[in-house]
């Protein structure tokens, strides 16, 4: 995600117009990840708890038009709920392992009004790279036979393009973006089958908005998100005397973080 931005009103002069700010940030986020046949049923869900944590640095503090620059860097880990079905269409209930971390390049510009109760405005671009592996664990599924799990690991490539709009007061700042990402390069390597997938490449929605309090140096801010992506279904690989392939898939995740900029 695009570097949380801090400002401050015109008549600080505790950084240069031009001046990067970094920040550390961890929180909590409610991830969910979503498959579907061919006919649009739901296949499994997959929902729970992920911890994050990362650092940021980017010229947010300028206070003239011109160009913005920004990057994050994430990891983010946690097990969450897998309520499903093995091949065979028998529900199967266990649990899915995350781990993985996501490091990303942004830039844009700036449009700087003259008048206060007119918001700053950004044209946001970002390029950016997200792996995970996903370890699906062993289960036993409701006809009582054993299952056995599988692990994948993820590489992402993808672009985003957005906007953003800011409110600088003298005691707090507040900013709202809002924009699409698509995957430029999808990569799955699934351990079991030792066969390498590529979904499709879908657009999709993110947003964030940051509140951070007090009006110059160092300051807490607090950040709510919404970030997702959309994998069309994957050409088909054969494997011995059978074909595999990833279903459609969605993921969604809302958070919320807590950092602190210097």
């Amino acid at each position: 995600m695009f570097m949380q931005p801090a400002y401050a009103d015109e008549n600080e002069n505790t950084k240069p117009a031009k001046g990067t700010g970094i920040s550390l940030f961890a929180g909590i986020e409610n991830f969910r990840w979503q498959e579907f046949d061919d006919k649009g049923q739901r296949l499994l869900t997959e929902q729970g708890g992920r911890l994050v944590m990362g650092a940021a640095l980017s010229n947010a503090e300028r206070r003239s038009s011109g160009l913005r620059y920004g990057i994050d860097v994430r990891g983010y880990f946690g097990q969450v709920d897998y309520d499903g079905q093995d091949s065979q269409r028998v529900y199967t209930s266990t649990d899915s392992n995350y781990r993985g971390a996501r490091a990303e390049l942004g830039g844009g510009y700036r449009w700087q009004s003259v008048h206060g109760s007119v918001p700053v405005v950004d044209l946001l671009l970002a390029l950016g790279a997200d792996a995970w592996r996903r370890d699906i664990d062993d289960s036993i599924n409701a006809n009582g036979f054993p299952i056995s799990g599988l692990r994948e690991d993820y590489v992402i490539y993808y672009g985003k393009v957005g906007v953003g709009a800011q409110w600088p007061r003298a005691a707090y700042s507040s900013y709202f973006q809002l924009g699409l990402k698509r995957p430029l390069s999808t990569t799955e390597k699934v351990d079991v089958f030792d066969v390498t997938l590529s979904p499709g490449k879908q657009w999709s929605a993110y947003a964030a908005y940051t509140l951070k309090v007090g009006g110059k140096g160092s300051r807490p801010y607090i950040s709510i998100y919404y970030d997702s992506y959309r994998f069309s279904k994957s050409s088909p690989k054969p494997v011995g005397s059978g074909i595999v392939w990833q279903p459609e898939s969605n993921m969604d995740v809302m958070g919320v973080i807590l950092g602190y900029e210097f």
